[in-house]
Protein backbone atom coordinates (compact mmCIF):
# COMPACT_ATOMS: atom_id res chain seq x y z
CA UNK A 1 0.00 0.00 0.00
CA UNK A 2 2.84 2.28 0.86
CA UNK A 3 4.09 1.96 -2.66
CA UNK A 4 1.15 2.42 -4.58
CA UNK A 5 0.97 5.74 -2.60
CA UNK A 6 4.37 6.62 -3.74
CA UNK A 7 3.30 5.77 -7.32
CA UNK A 8 0.78 7.65 -7.10
CA UNK A 9 2.48 10.59 -5.21
CA UNK A 10 4.89 10.13 -7.99
CA UNK A 11 2.24 10.40 -10.83
CA UNK A 12 1.78 13.83 -9.18
CA UNK A 13 5.52 14.94 -8.34
CA UNK A 14 7.86 13.70 -11.63
CA UNK A 15 5.37 14.56 -14.57
CA UNK A 16 5.98 18.49 -14.94
CA UNK A 17 7.98 17.62 -11.99
CA UNK A 18 8.65 19.74 -8.90
CA UNK A 19 11.58 18.96 -6.58
CA UNK A 20 11.95 21.89 -4.14
CA UNK A 21 15.47 23.88 -4.54
CA UNK A 22 15.45 26.76 -1.81
CA UNK A 23 17.39 28.01 1.07
CA UNK A 24 16.57 30.89 2.62
CA UNK A 25 13.55 31.15 5.18
CA UNK A 26 11.76 33.59 3.15
CA UNK A 27 12.05 31.44 -0.13
CA UNK A 28 10.96 28.48 1.98
CA UNK A 29 7.76 30.11 2.17
CA UNK A 30 7.36 30.46 -1.50
CA UNK A 31 6.29 27.22 -2.82
CA UNK A 32 3.21 25.92 -2.48
CA UNK A 33 2.82 22.03 -2.09
CA UNK A 34 0.89 20.74 -4.85
CA UNK A 35 -1.43 18.27 -3.67
CA UNK A 36 -3.41 17.82 -6.75
CA UNK A 37 -6.43 20.12 -5.65
CA UNK A 38 -4.57 23.60 -7.11
CA UNK A 39 -6.75 25.56 -9.90
CA UNK A 40 -5.22 24.78 -13.34
CA UNK A 41 -4.82 27.58 -15.63
CA UNK A 42 -3.23 27.55 -19.10
CA UNK A 43 -3.96 29.49 -21.70
CA UNK A 44 -4.43 28.07 -25.07
CA UNK A 45 -2.35 29.05 -28.62
CA UNK A 46 -5.31 27.54 -30.60
CA UNK A 47 -5.99 31.15 -32.48
CA UNK A 48 -2.02 30.99 -33.55
CA UNK A 49 -2.43 27.42 -34.79
CA UNK A 50 -2.90 28.54 -38.24
CA UNK A 51 0.00 31.02 -38.13
CA UNK A 52 2.03 28.55 -36.13
CA UNK A 53 1.78 26.04 -39.01
CA UNK A 54 2.94 28.21 -41.28
CA UNK A 55 5.77 28.98 -39.62
CA UNK A 56 6.67 25.65 -39.31
CA UNK A 57 6.42 25.11 -43.17
CA UNK A 58 8.88 27.88 -43.27
CA UNK A 59 11.37 26.45 -41.04
CA UNK A 60 10.94 23.15 -42.40
CA UNK A 61 11.76 24.23 -45.90
CA UNK A 62 14.89 25.68 -44.89
CA UNK A 63 15.71 22.79 -42.74
CA UNK A 64 15.06 24.35 -39.18
CA UNK A 65 13.87 21.47 -36.81
CA UNK A 66 13.53 21.78 -32.70
CA UNK A 67 15.61 18.38 -32.43
CA UNK A 68 18.86 19.72 -33.20
CA UNK A 69 21.34 22.62 -33.69
CA UNK A 70 20.05 24.91 -36.40
CA UNK A 71 23.72 27.06 -36.76
CA UNK A 72 24.11 25.31 -40.43
CA UNK A 73 20.52 25.51 -41.41
CA UNK A 74 20.70 29.17 -40.51
CA UNK A 75 23.90 29.84 -42.18
CA UNK A 76 22.43 28.68 -45.40
CA UNK A 77 19.09 30.97 -45.30
CA UNK A 78 18.29 32.17 -48.28
CA UNK A 79 19.27 36.11 -48.78
CA UNK A 80 15.80 36.95 -48.61
CA UNK A 81 14.26 35.72 -45.96
CA UNK A 82 14.43 38.54 -42.74
CA UNK A 83 12.65 36.47 -40.45
CA UNK A 84 9.15 35.74 -39.26
CA UNK A 85 6.55 36.47 -36.12
CA UNK A 86 2.83 36.20 -35.14
CA UNK A 87 1.03 39.69 -34.38
CA UNK A 88 -0.98 40.11 -31.86
CA UNK A 89 -3.96 39.35 -34.29
CA UNK A 90 -2.84 36.05 -33.95
CA UNK A 91 -1.47 36.33 -37.78
CA UNK A 92 1.79 35.40 -39.38
CA UNK A 93 4.29 38.47 -40.51
CA UNK A 94 7.40 37.42 -42.48
CA UNK A 95 9.57 39.87 -43.48
CA UNK A 96 11.66 39.63 -46.51
CA UNK A 97 14.42 41.90 -48.64
CA UNK A 98 14.57 42.71 -52.30
CA UNK A 99 11.52 42.39 -54.49
CA UNK A 100 8.46 42.47 -52.57
CA UNK A 101 6.58 40.76 -55.27
CA UNK A 102 9.14 38.15 -56.05
CA UNK A 103 9.59 36.97 -52.23
CA UNK A 104 5.94 36.77 -51.14
CA UNK A 105 5.03 34.45 -54.25
CA UNK A 106 8.17 32.32 -52.61
CA UNK A 107 6.64 32.94 -49.24
CA UNK A 108 3.07 31.41 -50.63
CA UNK A 109 4.82 28.62 -52.25
CA UNK A 110 6.36 27.39 -49.13
CA UNK A 111 3.01 27.89 -46.65
CA UNK A 112 0.38 26.98 -49.30
CA UNK A 113 -1.41 30.05 -48.29
CA UNK A 114 -1.69 33.91 -49.15
CA UNK A 115 -2.82 34.71 -45.81
CA UNK A 116 0.65 35.26 -44.75
CA UNK A 117 1.44 39.04 -44.20
CA UNK A 118 4.71 40.09 -46.17
CA UNK A 119 6.75 43.14 -45.16
CA UNK A 120 10.03 44.47 -46.32
CA UNK A 121 12.89 44.41 -44.83
CA UNK A 122 15.92 46.38 -44.02
CA UNK A 123 18.30 42.83 -43.17
CA UNK A 124 18.46 39.73 -43.81
CA UNK A 125 17.43 37.10 -41.38
CA UNK A 126 20.95 35.60 -41.59
CA UNK A 127 22.52 39.14 -41.23
CA UNK A 128 21.34 39.50 -37.97
CA UNK A 129 21.75 36.12 -36.82
CA UNK A 130 25.60 37.22 -38.02
CA UNK A 131 25.93 39.97 -35.61
CA UNK A 132 24.68 38.14 -32.92
CA UNK A 133 27.11 35.71 -33.89
CA UNK A 134 29.60 38.70 -33.26
CA UNK A 135 28.17 40.02 -30.05
CA UNK A 136 28.66 36.44 -28.67
CA UNK A 137 32.06 35.83 -29.59
CA UNK A 138 33.22 39.39 -28.27
CA UNK A 139 31.25 39.45 -25.01
CA UNK A 140 33.11 35.73 -24.53
CA UNK A 141 36.45 36.16 -25.60
CA UNK A 142 36.61 40.20 -24.31
CA UNK A 143 34.47 40.07 -21.05
CA UNK A 144 37.31 42.21 -19.59
CA UNK A 145 37.49 45.25 -21.45
CA UNK A 146 35.47 48.02 -19.19
CA UNK A 147 32.78 48.41 -22.32
CA UNK A 148 32.25 44.74 -22.76
CA UNK A 149 30.73 44.43 -19.46
CA UNK A 150 28.43 47.61 -20.22
CA UNK A 151 25.94 45.50 -22.34
CA UNK A 152 24.23 42.64 -20.29
CA UNK A 153 21.57 41.44 -22.78
CA UNK A 154 21.23 41.49 -26.50
CA UNK A 155 18.87 39.49 -28.66
CA UNK A 156 17.27 39.16 -32.03
CA UNK A 157 14.15 41.17 -32.48
CA UNK A 158 12.14 38.98 -34.88
CA UNK A 159 9.17 41.18 -34.80
CA UNK A 160 11.04 44.43 -35.51
CA UNK A 161 13.63 43.23 -37.93
CA UNK A 162 16.97 44.08 -35.57
CA UNK A 163 18.97 43.13 -32.77
CA UNK A 164 18.18 45.43 -29.60
CA UNK A 165 21.15 45.93 -27.06
CA UNK A 166 20.03 46.37 -23.46
CA UNK A 167 23.37 48.48 -21.51
CA UNK A 168 23.25 48.57 -17.84
CA UNK A 169 25.01 52.08 -17.43
CA UNK A 170 22.19 54.12 -20.71
CA UNK A 171 23.68 57.10 -21.70
CA UNK A 172 24.89 58.88 -25.25
CA UNK A 173 28.28 58.30 -24.28
CA UNK A 174 27.81 54.73 -23.98
CA UNK A 175 26.45 54.07 -26.96
CA UNK A 176 29.07 56.52 -28.36
CA UNK A 177 31.37 53.80 -26.87
CA UNK A 178 29.77 50.87 -27.97
CA UNK A 179 29.72 51.57 -31.71
CA UNK A 180 33.32 52.67 -31.75
CA UNK A 181 35.14 50.08 -29.22
CA UNK A 182 32.33 47.03 -30.11
CA UNK A 183 30.77 46.89 -32.87
CA UNK A 184 29.02 49.64 -35.21
CA UNK A 185 25.81 48.89 -36.75
CA UNK A 186 22.54 50.32 -38.02
CA UNK A 187 20.64 46.91 -37.27
CA UNK A 188 21.36 47.62 -33.95
CA UNK A 189 18.99 49.81 -31.56
CA UNK A 190 20.37 50.33 -27.73
CA UNK A 191 17.93 49.96 -24.91
CA UNK A 192 18.05 50.58 -20.82
CA UNK A 193 18.70 47.30 -18.94
CA UNK A 194 16.33 45.21 -16.93
CA UNK A 195 19.46 44.29 -15.07
CA UNK A 196 21.41 40.78 -15.10
CA UNK A 197 19.69 37.68 -15.63
CA UNK A 198 18.50 35.79 -12.07
CA UNK A 199 19.02 32.10 -11.47
CA UNK A 200 15.80 30.91 -10.10
CA UNK A 201 16.45 27.72 -7.76
CA UNK A 202 16.82 30.53 -4.83
CA UNK A 203 20.95 29.32 -5.00
CA UNK A 204 21.57 31.11 -1.06
CA UNK A 205 25.44 31.37 0.03
CA UNK A 206 26.57 28.31 1.81
CA UNK A 207 23.80 26.23 0.14
CA UNK A 208 24.02 22.97 -1.72
CA UNK A 209 23.15 23.06 -5.38
CA UNK A 210 21.48 19.65 -4.81
CA UNK A 211 18.28 18.41 -3.54
CA UNK A 212 18.58 17.53 0.45
CA UNK A 213 17.12 14.59 1.94
CA UNK A 214 14.51 17.19 3.89
CA UNK A 215 13.11 18.31 0.69
CA UNK A 216 13.86 22.18 1.51
CA UNK A 217 16.12 22.83 -1.34
CA UNK A 218 14.12 22.68 -5.17
CA UNK A 219 13.98 23.53 -8.70
CA UNK A 220 11.56 22.51 -11.00
CA UNK A 221 11.56 19.43 -13.11
CA UNK A 222 11.09 19.83 -17.20
CA UNK A 223 10.06 16.38 -18.46
CA UNK A 224 10.82 12.78 -18.25
CA UNK A 225 13.48 11.06 -20.40
CA UNK A 226 15.45 8.33 -21.90
CA UNK A 227 18.92 8.24 -22.16
CA UNK A 228 19.59 7.02 -25.85
CA UNK A 229 23.11 5.05 -25.27
CA UNK A 230 21.24 2.57 -22.95
CA UNK A 231 17.51 3.88 -22.86
CA UNK A 232 18.08 4.55 -19.20
CA UNK A 233 15.15 6.57 -17.87
CA UNK A 234 15.00 9.46 -15.76
CA UNK A 235 14.08 12.99 -15.34
CA UNK A 236 15.39 16.14 -16.97
CA UNK A 237 15.71 19.83 -15.02
CA UNK A 238 18.13 22.66 -15.17
CA UNK A 239 22.14 22.47 -15.05
CA UNK A 240 22.08 24.72 -12.23
CA UNK A 241 19.93 23.27 -9.94
CA UNK A 242 22.39 19.89 -9.93
CA UNK A 243 25.99 18.98 -11.08
CA UNK A 244 26.98 15.74 -11.97
CA UNK A 245 27.11 13.26 -9.34
CA UNK A 246 24.57 15.37 -7.14
CA UNK A 247 21.16 13.04 -5.74
CA UNK A 248 17.64 13.44 -5.82
CA UNK A 249 15.59 12.68 -3.07
CA UNK A 250 11.75 11.54 -2.90
CA UNK A 251 10.51 11.30 0.57
CA UNK A 252 14.25 10.85 2.21
CA UNK A 253 15.04 8.50 -0.59
CA UNK A 254 17.64 8.71 -3.05
CA UNK A 255 15.89 7.99 -6.51
CA UNK A 256 18.48 9.16 -8.52
CA UNK A 257 22.06 10.89 -9.24
CA UNK A 258 22.46 13.08 -11.96
CA UNK A 259 24.45 12.13 -14.84
CA UNK A 260 25.51 14.50 -17.19
CA UNK A 261 24.61 18.47 -16.42
CA UNK A 262 25.31 21.27 -18.66
CA UNK A 263 25.16 25.05 -17.40
CA UNK A 264 26.74 27.40 -20.57
CA UNK A 265 26.83 28.53 -23.48
CA UNK A 266 22.93 27.79 -25.25
CA UNK A 267 21.68 24.80 -23.17
CA UNK A 268 21.28 25.23 -19.15
CA UNK A 269 20.20 21.17 -18.62
CA UNK A 270 20.49 18.33 -16.68
CA UNK A 271 19.67 14.25 -16.52
CA UNK A 272 18.94 12.80 -13.29
CA UNK A 273 18.72 8.78 -14.27
CA UNK A 274 16.21 7.05 -12.07
CA UNK A 275 17.48 3.99 -10.21
CA UNK A 276 13.92 1.82 -9.54
CA UNK A 277 11.35 2.93 -12.43
CA UNK A 278 9.20 0.17 -10.64
CA UNK A 279 8.37 2.14 -7.76
CA UNK A 280 9.42 5.77 -9.07
CA UNK A 281 7.79 6.15 -12.48
CA UNK A 282 8.11 9.39 -14.31
CA UNK A 283 5.44 10.32 -16.36
CA UNK A 284 4.39 13.00 -18.76
CA UNK A 285 1.33 14.10 -16.54
CA UNK A 286 2.01 17.66 -15.96
CA UNK A 287 2.36 17.94 -11.49
CA UNK A 288 -1.00 18.11 -10.12
CA UNK A 289 -3.39 17.96 -13.00
CA UNK A 290 -4.52 15.21 -15.38
CA UNK A 291 -3.47 16.51 -18.67
CA UNK A 292 -0.86 15.03 -20.59
CA UNK A 293 3.19 16.93 -22.08
CA UNK A 294 3.20 15.75 -25.29
CA UNK A 295 6.51 14.38 -26.28
CA UNK A 296 6.58 16.03 -29.64
CA UNK A 297 9.40 19.08 -29.35
CA UNK A 298 8.11 22.59 -31.31
CA UNK A 299 10.89 25.51 -32.01
CA UNK A 300 7.83 28.17 -31.96
CA UNK A 301 8.44 32.03 -33.28
CA UNK A 302 8.55 35.02 -31.64
CA UNK A 303 4.55 36.13 -30.55
CA UNK A 304 3.72 32.09 -30.46
CA UNK A 305 1.80 31.85 -26.75
CA UNK A 306 3.72 30.04 -24.27
CA UNK A 307 3.06 28.29 -20.45
CA UNK A 308 5.37 27.46 -18.06
CA UNK A 309 4.57 25.46 -14.91
CA UNK A 310 6.90 25.54 -12.18
CA UNK A 311 7.12 24.59 -8.73
CA UNK A 312 6.78 27.94 -7.39
CA UNK A 313 4.60 29.55 -9.43
CA UNK A 314 2.61 26.99 -11.05
CA UNK A 315 1.40 28.13 -14.47
CA UNK A 316 1.39 30.81 -16.34
CA UNK A 317 2.07 32.28 -19.31
CA UNK A 318 3.27 34.71 -22.03
CA UNK A 319 4.26 35.30 -25.65
CA UNK A 320 7.86 34.96 -26.90
CA UNK A 321 9.73 37.94 -27.58
CA UNK A 322 12.76 36.50 -29.11
CA UNK A 323 14.20 33.11 -30.48
CA UNK A 324 17.81 34.30 -30.33
CA UNK A 325 18.45 35.85 -27.03
CA UNK A 326 21.87 36.22 -25.24
CA UNK A 327 22.48 37.79 -21.41
CA UNK A 328 25.04 37.19 -18.49
CA UNK A 329 24.58 37.27 -14.67
CA UNK A 330 26.15 38.64 -12.21
CA UNK A 331 29.50 36.57 -12.59
CA UNK A 332 29.73 37.84 -16.54
CA UNK A 333 28.91 34.17 -17.28
CA UNK A 334 27.38 34.60 -21.09
CA UNK A 335 24.55 32.65 -22.14
CA UNK A 336 23.31 32.24 -25.83
CA UNK A 337 20.80 31.43 -28.00
CA UNK A 338 18.31 31.18 -25.55
CA UNK A 339 14.52 32.43 -25.88
CA UNK A 340 12.96 35.29 -23.93
CA UNK A 341 9.12 35.25 -22.72
CA UNK A 342 7.32 37.55 -20.75
CA UNK A 343 5.53 34.65 -18.71
CA UNK A 344 5.66 35.35 -14.94
CA UNK A 345 8.05 32.54 -12.52
CA UNK A 346 9.85 32.89 -9.48
CA UNK A 347 12.59 31.67 -7.58
CA UNK A 348 11.94 27.96 -7.60
CA UNK A 349 10.94 27.35 -10.60
CA UNK A 350 14.04 27.06 -12.45
CA UNK A 351 13.74 23.77 -14.89
CA UNK A 352 10.50 23.95 -15.21
CA UNK A 353 8.57 23.33 -18.29
CA UNK A 354 8.07 25.70 -20.93
CA UNK A 355 4.98 24.23 -23.18
CA UNK A 356 2.40 25.17 -25.95
CA UNK A 357 -0.95 24.09 -25.52
CA UNK A 358 -3.34 23.93 -28.91
CA UNK A 359 -7.17 22.59 -27.55
CA UNK A 360 -7.05 21.91 -32.49
CA UNK A 361 -5.32 19.31 -31.38
CA UNK A 362 -5.22 18.18 -27.60
CA UNK A 363 -1.67 19.01 -28.00
CA UNK A 364 0.88 20.49 -25.15
CA UNK A 365 4.11 20.82 -27.55
CA UNK A 366 7.41 20.43 -25.26
CA UNK A 367 9.43 23.64 -26.22
CA UNK A 368 12.00 24.08 -23.36
CA UNK A 369 13.30 24.26 -20.12
CA UNK A 370 12.79 27.60 -17.67
CA UNK A 371 16.04 29.41 -16.94
CA UNK A 372 15.61 32.32 -14.69
CA UNK A 373 14.35 36.59 -14.99
CA UNK A 374 15.72 39.50 -16.07
CA UNK A 375 12.99 41.82 -14.14
CA UNK A 376 9.92 41.15 -16.49
CA UNK A 377 11.86 39.14 -19.45
CA UNK A 378 12.09 35.60 -18.70
CA UNK A 379 15.10 33.38 -20.64
CA UNK A 380 14.52 29.62 -21.35
CA UNK A 381 16.96 26.76 -23.07
CA UNK A 382 15.25 25.13 -26.05
CA UNK A 383 14.08 21.65 -25.92
CA UNK A 384 15.72 20.44 -28.86
CA UNK A 385 19.18 21.93 -27.75
CA UNK A 386 18.73 20.27 -24.21
CA UNK A 387 18.08 16.86 -25.64
CA UNK A 388 21.10 17.01 -28.02
CA UNK A 389 23.37 18.04 -25.47
CA UNK A 390 22.40 15.42 -22.36
CA UNK A 391 21.93 12.59 -25.11
CA UNK A 392 18.50 11.88 -24.28
CA UNK A 393 15.61 11.59 -25.30
CA UNK A 394 11.26 12.32 -24.66
CA UNK A 395 9.28 8.62 -24.34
Amino acid sequence: MKMKTYLALLGIVLSTLFFTYSCSEKAQDLPRKHSGVETFTERDANPQWQAIQYYNRINESFGLSGDKDNSAAIASLPDYYGGAFINEQNKLVVYVTGDLATASEKIATITGSKEVIVRAAKYSYKELTGIMNNLNRIKQQEAGRVAISDFTTWYLSDAENKIVVELENFSDDKIKAFRSNILHSAAIEFRRSNGRIKLEATLDPGCKAAVNSTGTSYGSFSFRARRTSDSKKGVVTAGHVVSVGDALYYSGTVIGNCSQSNNSGSVDAAFVPVNDTTNYTPSNTLCGTATILSVSTSLPGTGTLVNLRGATTGTSSGNIISTNASTTNASGVVFTNLTSADYTSDAGDSGGIIYTYVSATNTRFTVGIHKGANATTKFFTKAGLALSTLGVARY
